[in-house]
């Protein structure tokens, strides 16, 4: 229930690459004005992240869904009745305050309520219905492009906004937020509810060991791991104890303290590469590429429709496969993958074969993307930060993601007209290569490792050994 948030996020930002030829013809908007349709609700998300992480920590993770799935509906429905650009774009920036919410809580409240074995397929299954949500943009694109219903195209997007918001009514809060609030009873029936265990303490077939004694008001955590022993003192508000009801979290420079920077600086890092990658430049712009490589308005909306097509298959491989081959292979795998294919799109240009096979290559490109770094991001940023200050850290993280994207698709087209297609993917090639070299040096495996041991420093310290 909780992933048709993922639905959300994909319609919200591919249906603008149907609707913005026919928006174009409508308004006559320049390449700037183009991209300030697509990145206005990017913008929108990367300002209101930041903020719903707090919410999310102070009153759980349901209430923020279902609060960004109604803004949601409301800035569909405002952009489809948009009377000129401008409203349009304060529709699709409404629409982006929802996805900024929705893009980190709904992998985030998956994370806490799946078993250590099977959250990255669980967490994927997010990436799954965004995928999802994209390929449905692209055909309703389709359906719609000969009539010219933009407003249609946009309207549609609010049915799934609308059954997320009744379906927050209908499965209980995340056990492991209830718990971190001192919430124990309601803890232990919404994890009995979904048939899980509270990961407050390793299961006991797990090689590190945890005691916990309350001393003078602190927490203090002995850690035992193959022979090693750490203590670490955390302050716990009320004497030792979770808070009871809703408290607010620690300060932004407490969690990244409380994280340990490294964890909070390969977070953003991560976030950032993504869309340096031109990903969701690619997934936003598919049929003005492939209209500029040859095909026609129609050619290039199935092409589009290809490209989702391959998305969808690739992320379904993902879930199956990223708990069993790991986050490390897969997203350095797919970044060398998307290098290779960016390369390739500007050797196709270059020697004018373009066309049909720019439209292959960008099937591979923005299938090893979902493969690789579009799957892998969630479901790391919801492994790496302790639980008491998940949501804030994963809501910057996810900040610093939209921020990158509003840059990047804000830019697209005007590089385009600088450097030429060509041009343009031979910088994302050279961003994407460097990038899969640095994450090899840097980026530890978390696959299978309960939330109770990669949220603490000083236990994931140990992944990279």
């Amino acid at each position: 229930m909780a992933s048709i948030g993922g639905l959300l996020f994909g319609y919200g930002t591919g249906v603008i690459a149907g609707a913005l030829p026919l928006v174009s013809a409508d308004y006559g908007l320049s390449a700037w004005a183009q991209g300030a349709a697509v990145s206005a609700a990017l913008l929108g998300a990367a300002l209101t992240a930041p903020s719903s992480g707090r919410f999310a920590d102070r009153f759980g993770r349901l209430p923020v869904i279902g609060a960004a799935a109604a803004v949601y509906a409301v800035g569909t429905l405002a952009s489809a009745a948009a009377t000129g650009p401008g409203l349009l774009l304060a529709g699709r920036f409404l629409v982006g305050l929802s996805l900024g919410a929705t893009s980190f809580a709904v992998p985030l409240y998956i994370s806490e309520i799946a078993p250590p074995a099977r959250r990255g397929a669980l967490v994927t299954l997010n990436q799954l219905m965004i995928t999802i949500g994209l390929l449905l943009s692209y055909v309703v694109a389709y359906a719609l492009e000969p009539s010219g219903a933009w407003r249609a195209m946009l309207a549609v997007g609010s049915v799934p906004a609308l059954l997320l918001l009744a379906g927050m009514f209908l499965v209980p809060e995340s056990p492991d937020w209830l718990h971190s609030r001192g919430h124990g009873p309601r803890a232990a029936l919404a994890a009995a509810r979904l048939g899980i265990e509270l990961e407050g303490t390793p299961p006991p077939e797990h090689s590190e060991a945890r005691g916990s004694a309350v001393e003078g008001g602190a927490v203090r955590e002995t850690v035992a791991q193959g022979g090693a022993v750490r203590d670490r003192a955390a302050g716990v508000p009320g004497g030792g104890r979770p808070a009871q009801g809703r408290t607010r979290g620690p300060g932004l420079r407490a969690a990244c303290a409380r994280a340990g920077r490294r964890w909070v600086a390969l977070g953003l890092a991560i976030a950032i590469l993504v869309h340096l990658t031109g990903l969701n430049t690619a997934i936003y712009y598919a049929p003005t590429i492939l209209a500029s490589s040859g095909l026609t308005s129609a050619g290039g909306i199935i092409g589009s429709i290809l490209v989702g097509a391959c998305n969808v298959a690739a992320t379904i491989v993902t879930v199956l496969f990223l708990d069993r081959w790991g986050r490390r292979p897969l997203m350095i795998g797919g970044l060398v993958v998307m290098a290779l294919t960016a390369l390739g799109i500007t050797l196709a240009g270059l020697l004018g074969h373009e066309g049909t096979v720019t439209a292959l290559l960008l099937c591979v490109f923005i299938t090893a993307g979902a493969v690789g770094p579009a799957a892998v991001f969630w479901v790391y940023i919801s492994e790496i930060y302790p639980s008491e200050v998940r949501g804030a850290l994963m809501s910057v993280a996810t900040a610093a993601h939209w921020a990158a994207d509003f840059v990047v698709a804000t830019t697209f087209l005007p590089l385009v007209q600088q450097l030429s297609l060509a041009g343009t993917f031979a910088l994302y090639a050279a961003i994407t290569g460097a990038s899969a070299l640095a994450l090899a040096r840097w980026m530890p495996e978390t696959r299978g490792k309960p939330l109770v041991a990669t949220a603490r420093p000083a236990a994931v310290a140990s992944y990279a050994d």
